[in-house]
């Protein structure tokens, strides 16, 4: 397997590889490297639209060994879930996602592809993510909730209404940047 991606999140990633003894070669396309067409790849850049690009390759999930997945979800390929993180009930999670350290994904919850929800995030009970979603650090989605995909919810927000317009919404409770 190729984990591709030396940033920040690479080297979590990585470091979740070693602690579950993947044999696994570490590149980066600052490093002139590029995986091939055929090259099995763990997509590990926390920028959702820049992960979205590697949908062409075979995807590999990686799952630290301490997080906690209730055997009745959908990890889709090519999703992380890092240290501590808990993944509830029936919920489905989509290809190539970032499930982040001591995050919370409820039950029921669903969340597309390109996904990225940050460390300590809490996504309540059957809440709905669009593609490409990225819920900050701290932030709270009440249950039920849908998020329009490519929308950016601020660092310890708390979304209490559905978001159908994308855009980067911020604050308690979250409302659309720079709106009125």
């Amino acid at each position: 397997m190729i984990i591709h991606g030396k940033g920040g999140h690479g080297r979590v990633v990585a470091a979740a590889a070693k602690a579950l003894r993947i044999d696994f070669l570490h590149t980066d396309s600052k490093d002139g490297f590029e995986p091939s067409p055929a090259s099995v790849v763990h997509p590990a850049i926390g920028d959702n639209k820049a992960r979205s690009s590697y949908r062409r390759f075979p995807l590999a999930s990686i799952i630290h060994p301490s997080a906690i997945i209730d055997p009745s979800c959908t990890i889709g390929e090519g999703t992380f879930c890092g240290a501590g993180c808990v993944v509830q009930t029936n919920a489905k999670v989509g290809q190539g996602c970032i499930i982040n350290t001591r995050s919370v994904i409820e039950h029921d919850c669903v969340l597309g592809n390109w996904c990225h929800v940050a460390p300590g995030a809490v996504l309540c009970g059957a809440a709905t993510l669009g593609e490409g979603v990225f819920i900050g650090a701290n932030s709270v989605v009440k249950q039920g909730i849908t998020i329009a995909p490519w929308t950016v919810i601020g660092c310890g927000a708390a979304v209490v209404k559905d978001i159908i317009f994308p855009g980067t919404y911020i604050g308690v409770p979250a409302e659309l940047a720079g709106g009125d």
